[in-house]
């Protein structure tokens, strides 16, 4: 009996403290996994865990008490629920995750791109609303599969879509999509081979709600002149990595600037922790960037300069209202001048 009671015990204790691990859906893969349906070579990386995003407040308020306040949006759907509705895809347990990549460098005017959406979905529903709203201009066909091109006014932006397998969607340039039907056959490379890039994808923490790697800086930054009030040096600047989390109602995350320049690296730290005693000065007016301010910390080291923060997702919901009072105030048309009484005829 005793040895009963203790199992129990012992049983209860695990079940209270020791968090239980989420079960994948059928098809839901990590940011990880996903890197193998993303071609090779690309400057810049990122992923986004959607699940995680749809347990913020901001989610409940743009796409279910805001709905409206999207104009295309409600000119599509009614509402949130109409949307769940006619697309079968309920944005809060339907879609896991994104990964999109950029290819030929951050300053090229017309960068090829490439996305990819975990989610459960139904292709024959999903196709029906595209064509029903004229979503797609055209068709082609690629290796088994049918690329749609999207609607856009802008002919530069020549996007495609396709419905890769049963839980996943690609999106992007023609080419870059094409890429990743290849791989979903096994057939070409995947940025797992771009080692330019995985040397700084590796170290950052995959399970966060967003990650982002570039891995080259342009040159146009790297070659600017130092000097004048803000000195800086990004000469040997060859890599920027950042990651964001969301736990206990806290955002907490890292911006990184990878610089082999231990001199240089101090002098954008100093920088920034200067500005950031000057924003000190005026936060008695206004608390909320006190507490801001409070949660930022800069720092370097000889190969890198680093940026880490930890903020109540109150206090991002408090900034960013006073950020939106501030856009309407700047947006909104100037009183007109009052007008003068007319003058008055001096006696004749």
């Amino acid at each position: 009996m005793k040895k009963k009671v203790l199992v129990l015990a012992l049983v209860m204790f695990i079940l209270v403290l020791v968090p239980a691990c989420k079960k994948k859906a059928p098809g839901q893969l990590s940011s990880e996994a996903m890197l193998g349906m993303v071609p090779e070579g690309p400057v810049m990386l990122m992923a986004f865990n959607f699940q995680q995003f749809t347990t913020l407040e901001f989610f409940d308020k743009t796409f279910k008490k805001n709905w409206q306040q999207n104009k295309k949006a409600a000119e599509a759907f009614k509402d949130y629920q109409d949307f769940v509705d006619q697309t079968g895809i309920d944005l809060q347990k339907d879609v896991y995750g994104v990964v999109a990549a950029m290819y030929g460098g951050l300053d090229s005017q017309n960068p090829e791109l490439v996305g990819i959406v975990n989610l459960k979905y139904d292709p024959n529903k999903l196709l029906a609303v595209f064509k029903k709203h004229g979503e797609f201009t055209a068709e082609e066909a690629y290796r088994g599969q049918t690329l749609y091109t999207l609607k856009n006014e802008d002919a530069k932006k020549d996007m495609r879509l396709t419905f890769l397998n049963k839980t996943n969607i690609a999106f992007g340039s023609p080419l870059q999509v094409k890429k990743a039907i290849d791989l979903s056959l096994d057939k070409g490379k995947s940025v797992l081979q771009t080692a330019s890039m995985m040397k700084y994808v590796d170290k950052l923490d995959k399970k966060s709600m967003f990650w982002l790697a570039v891995g080259s800086i342009p040159e146009k930054m790297k070659s600017a002149p130092a000097g004048g009030m803000m000195p800086v040096d990004l000469s040997k600047a060859e890599a920027f990595t950042a990651f964001m989390d969301y736990k206990g109602k806290t955002f907490s995350g890292e911006l990184r600037l990878i610089s082999q320049n231990e001199t240089g690296n101090k002098q954008i730290a100093d920088m920034l922790n200067g500005l950031k005693s000057l924003g000190a000065m005026g936060a008695s007016k206004e608390p909320e960037l006190g507490q801001l301010l409070n949660s930022i910390q800069l720092s370097s080291a000889a190969d890198h300069v680093k940026l880490t923060f930890s903020l109540s997702e109150e206090l991002m919901n408090k900034l960013g209202a006073k950020a939106k009072d501030k856009a309407n105030a700047m947006a909104a048309p100037a009183a007109p001048p009052a007008e003068m009484p007319p003058a008055e005829t001096p006696p004749q």
